[in-house]
């Protein structure tokens, strides 16, 4: 019932340098609410990094729309490196009329199912990455800094060992992004904005963490970004920035080019980037094997909005 879907494939435009690994892809269901089925996708390399360390990569959308596939080529990325990869569903407000507390739920539903299930994928629980883009990088930031929203009944282990986070709304304050909109969803739950704002609970002992997002976003405006960079470096967590010039929202994306008005075919020098320095990262906590060359193909620019 739980396995719907197995799919075997060898990557092979990547542009990694490495060994490619041939992966495995499996869709499950791994939760139901009513007669919503949220499926997880899989991936599983046939060579793993021997930290054994897996990954959940969680999609953006402003928590209203969007699917596990935006996320797909990082995941294969990760995977190709040697990290088992999930990339899960969760609920919506656009497809399934729901709020960010159900949005928030699922993702510490999906995490917890993931970690439970660390045996049957071999992979070590207590080396487990987390992260996403958007507002799914927010959701990311919940499994570790929002106590208290969408828990579990019973309480289920979805803590991380690390996040990795493009373009995360951080801030849902007037300051940052869907302030209104988040404070008047929470309403009927007896929940305040700042109980759904990463800024807001910043505490020392935070796992090692990466924020990678344009100097251009208006979704997480630099100056927020660094006041939460200085935030976390004044409790003593281990907290990395990486602030791109030029870029706006969804910068990481393979496909951002299109949205900013080029044409067709035009190759995202960001999206290459931005994964040589999460993958850079990822070696330096020793979640990944040796130093690996992300090649950019000839041809690749900075799809930087014209005035």
């Amino acid at each position: 019932m739980r396995k719907l879907l197995l799919i075997v494939f060898l990557i092979t435009t990547l542009g990694v340098s490495a060994q490619e690994n041939k992966i495995k892809k499996t869709v499950v269901v791994y939760k139901k609410v009513d007669n919503i089925e949220l499926k997880m996708n899989i991936f599983e390399p046939s060579k793993q990094a021997s930290s054994k360390a897996a990954m959940v990569l969680i999609h953006g959308g402003g928590w209203n729309s969007g699917k596990p596939e935006a996320m797909q080529r990082h995941a294969m990325h990760f995977c190709n490196r040697g990290l088992v990869v999930f990339t899960p569903e969760y609920r919506v407000r656009k497809r399934n009329n729901t709020t960010i507390v159900e949005a928030v739920e699922d993702a510490k539903s999906a995490v917890a199912w993931v970690k439970a299930h660390a045996k049957e994928y071999n992979f070590d629980p207590n080396a487990l990455i987390v992260g996403g883009g958007s507002a799914g990088a927010h959701l990311a930031t919940s499994t570790i800094m929002l106590d208290g929203v969408g828990e579990q009944n019973p309480k289920q282990d979805y803590k991380p060992s690390c996040l990795v986070l493009f373009n995360p709304v951080l801030d849902v304050s007037k300051e940052g992004y869907g302030h209104n909109k988040v404070k008047n969803e929470l309403k009927p739950y007896g929940l305040t904005w700042q109980q759904l704002s990463p800024m807001e609970h910043i505490t020392k002992g935070l796992p090692p963490m990466i924020v990678l997002v344009g100097d251009k976003d208006k979704v997480l405006k630099k100056h927020v970004a660094q006041k939460f960079e200085k935030r976390m470096k004044d409790k003593g967590n281990d907290f990395t920035l990486k602030l791109y010039p030029g870029a706006e929202h969804t910068f990481f994306n393979f496909g951002y080019g299109n949205k900013q008005g080029y044409p067709k075919g035009t190759i995202n020098k960001y999206y290459y980037e931005v994964l040589q320095a999460t993958d850079d990262f990822l070696v330096k906590h020793k979640y990944l094997d040796g130093n690996t060359t992300v090649k950019i193909p000839k041809g690749a620019v900075y799809p930087i909005r014209k005035e």
